[in-house]
């Protein structure tokens, strides 16, 4: 659920800790102003060129750059930002105007068809995109290309790479400045984006006033002729077909509206697609955005501001597109339903092929479906936005725009919570939007962050539960027996496998690739030789798979599988199947393997009398703090930001814990958990959980570097090494009366009952249902 506190916008620790050390750079007299010329002289530094073309574009960068200064008020990481964006968009204008000049050529390119979607933004306009992109003849504009329309590099491979890896890094560093944006507009490099981007090379487009406070500047544009912009939109177009060949292009941004008749004259011929609903919800939905967007770059994000800003832009878009379309010819013009798009969006895509002479094949509707089914709904939360956040209300929204809504027959949206409600495909946030959340979930009385849960575990540490189990003597051995650890390169895995091999465990080192040296070192460590590695990244399914087709093929039976790779991530972050990556690592990777395993033969349950083999997984005591699993919400991706996180991963632990519950039941016969098994009974597999309590590690390996730089201190300062606080894994893994027992629970060397929600039957009912749908998915991803 996105946050609507606009006023007080998501801040991580150090972008923060910048903000306060500019602001006192800036008290003793360092500028905090952009320069123009400034801007200019960086970008012919890092090009070596000096031709930026002369189209206007000096005026409007001046104004933009003017009114920033004045009015945007920007924190300094919001200045340094923009910076970094203008001096970009100059780098690419030299480098566009230097390849045209070695090309020639380029300015006689045909771009073909024109297809362009144009309706108010939050109305389908992305679904619609992505869409009609599924189709085999149908070209767009990457995330990368509109990023990088020219890399500085003449080798094309090389070229590539760099353009990819500028977009990834433009796309993490929103995921880290603003997670909860991708709920409401999701963006990657890989897929397409909207060309506003490329008319941003000419500083002639809506995104100023969408990120920033710039009404001067707004203003501004209003009044210029943006013939320049879009003739240089034209040429950028001819260096990307230039670059890979296009006959029929998608374009796509609702900024066109605004200048239909400018498009047509410089697009002649094109078709233009414009999508409707109803303006109350997609007003209101674009506030929010905005608003999000803003607090990305500003601490003085003014809702009522906003509202009173885009609500006449927005009417002024709509009346300026229905002037231009009543003097020009109907068949060039196609208009979407978002309610007919949401509920037969093949129909819809078929309709505009249809009108742009477009073969729609058989094929292409397979591509479409296939798009659609890839892409599931509410993988990235929910969208949570109100009219009156932004000083508007229903009646004036109707006032203001009845020509509009009645010239297209657009109806009212009584049901605010549609399946797919938001300027989305499904994968992002088309089913995820709730204009009318009522509020939050009340939160557990252990979720109080990292600086709680730092506190929690120190406190235990320093006053522990009296110790019922002892450390399992030295003379306790496992000689040849085969233990797999995950996680096993650093931290509480590495000091698992050195006292696993050194009991006489034959070694499988289950780890991220790129460890190949762990291996010498727990040899060494351990004296043992039966150490060998095995690459799985548990963030990724396919990996998974990989690892098990690995270890069936190999003949490999596990006797003792340690189940602790784990990870904290300072914000949301999806795995390469689309789902939260803390759930992907902790709980659906190990639902996988098991399942493979058992499949497999890999892990063989025991035979009447036979030693039974054992799975052992590294829980965490902040899975009795989580909210309660939402069953049908179950891996949906949510985005959150570092205050969120430590209660997500409360959850993602809670999820292990009742899926090691609900395996130890199913498992074993006898039905108990957390029992011994006497003689008349039988015990399969023996299955158990642990937390190892404040452990030293690298759980926080993927937080930037500044917040790294704090809390790793803080962990060695309070927590125990891994080598200290290993002993409830070896008593698990190693003593006989953990493999007599199954469904224990062990804190620290204190035994413990599991929540009440993860002990729960139907919880783990449940949860084995709905995960066991994710498992067969999984199966079709290798």
């Amino acid at each position: 659920m996105t946050s609507t506190d606009y006023e007080h916008p998501y801040r991580p620790l150090g972008v923060r800790a910048f903000n306060r050390l500019s602001e006192a750079g800036t008290n003793f007299g360092l500028s905090d102003r952009l320069d123009v010329n400034a801007l200019r002289d960086a970008a012919r530094r890092k090009t070596g060129l000096s031709d930026f073309g002369d189209d206007g574009h000096a005026e409007a960068l001046e104004v933009l750059v003017t009114s920033i200064n004045a009015e945007a008020r920007l924190t300094p990481a919001g200045r340094l930002i923009q910076k970094s964006r203008l001096t970009g968009a100059l780098v690419q204008r030299l480098r566009i105007e230097d390849l045209l000049q070695r090309h020639p050529e380029i300015a006689d390119i045909d771009l073909g068809r024109i297809i362009v979607i144009s309706g108010l933004q939050r109305t389908g306009t992305t679904l619609l995109q992505r869409l009609l992109i599924s189709h085999p003849d149908v070209r767009g504009i990457s995330g990368a290309e509109a990023l990088v329309p020219v890399p500085g590099s003449q080798d094309s491979d090389r070229a590539e790479r760099t353009r990819t890896r500028q977009a990834m890094i433009a796309q993490k560093s929103i995921s880290y400045l603003a997670p909860e944006f991708m709920a409401i507009h999701p963006i990657s490099h890989d897929e397409p984006e909207e060309d506003v981007l490329l008319l941003d090379l000419n500083f002639m487009s809506q995104s100023p006033e969408a990120t920033m406070h710039v009404p001067s500047y707004a203003r501004w544009l209003e009044e210029q002729d943006q013939t320049p912009a879009y003739e240089y939109l034209r040429r950028v177009l001819q260096v990307l077909s230039w670059q890979r060949l296009g006959r029929t292009w998608v374009l796509k941004t609702p900024h066109h509206l605004e200048h239909l008749d400018v498009f047509l004259r410089v697009f002649e011929g094109a078709t233009v697609v414009q999508t409707h609903r109803d303006p109350r919800i997609a007003l209101a939905s674009f506030c929010s955005m905005v608003a999000h967007g803003r607090g990305m770059f500003s601490d003085q994000v003014d809702p009522a501001e906003i509202g009173r800003h885009w609500c006449r832009k927005t009417h002024r878009m709509v009346e300026r597109a229905m002037q231009v379309r009543a003097g020009s010819p109907a068949s060039q013009f196609v208009d979407v339903s978002y309610y007919d798009l949401v509920a037969d969006p093949i129909s819809e895509v078929r309709q505009i092929c249809e009108a742009a002479s477009v073969g729609f094949d058989e094929t292409a509707e397979r591509e479409a479906e296939q798009f659609m089914a890839a892409n599931p709904q509410n993988r990235f939360g929910t969208h949570d936005y109100r009219l009156e956040d932004f000083g508007l209300t229903e009646h004036g929204i109707d006032e203001t725009f009845a020509a509009y809504r009645e010239a297209y027959a657009i109806p009212f949206e009584s049901d605010r919570r549609l399946p797919s409600g938001a300027d989305a495909p499904p994968s992002s946030s088309a089913a995820g939007e709730n204009p009318a959340a009522e509020g939050q979930p009340e939160r557990g009385i252990g979720d109080r962050g990292f600086v709680g849960a730092l506190a929690t575990a120190v406190r235990d540490l320093r006053n522990p539960a009296a110790p019922d189990i002892e450390p399992v003597p030295d003379d306790v051995r496992i000689d040849g027996e085969t233990c797999l650890v995950t996680g096993a390169n650093s931290g509480l895995g590495r000091a698992a496998a050195i006292e696993l091999a050194r009991r006489g465990g034959r070694m499988i080192l289950a780890c991220r690739p790129g460890h190949d040296g762990v291996v010498e070192e727990i040899k060494r460590e351990s004296g043992s030789v039966s150490v060998e590695l095995i690459d799985v990244d548990l963030a990724d399914l396919r990996s998974v798979h990989r690892c098990c087709d690995e270890l069936r093929d190999r003949g490999v039976r596990i006797d003792i599988a340690l189940m602790n790779a784990g990870l904290m991530t300072p914000a949301a972050r999806r795995s390469a199947q689309g789902y939260d990556e803390m759930f992907a690592v902790h709980f659906l990777a190990n639902r996988v393997m098991i399942d493979r395993w058992l499949s497999d033969g890999v892990v063989v349950p025991a035979i009447p009398g036979g030693d039974p083999p054992r799975i052992v997984f590294v829980s965490s005591e902040a899975h009795r703090s989580s909210a309660a699993i939402e069953f049908d919400r179950l891996g949906e991706f949510a985005p959150y930001g570092m205050k969120d996180s430590m209660r997500h991963y409360g959850l993602s632990k809670l999820a292990l814990c009742t899926y090691a519950t609900e395996l130890s039941r199913r498992l074993n016969r006898q039905g108990g958990v957390g029992d011994d098994v006497d003689d008349s009974e039988e015990l399969e597999v023996a299955v158990h959980a642990l937390c190892p309590g404040g452990v030293a590690t690298n759980i926080t390996r993927g937080a930037p570097a500044p917040l790294r730089s704090v809390v790793d201190p803080l962990l060695r300062l309070f927590f125990r090494s891994p080598d200290d606080a290993v002993e409830p894994i070896v008593w698990l893994c190693c003593a006989p009366e953990a493999g007599s027992s199954t469904g224990l629970y062990l804190h620290l060397m204190h035994r413990k009952q599991v929540s009440e929600s993860a002990g729960d039957p139907d919880n783990g009912a449940k949860l084995w249902d709905v995960s066991q749908v994710m498992v067969e998915q999984s199966r079709g991803s290798q």
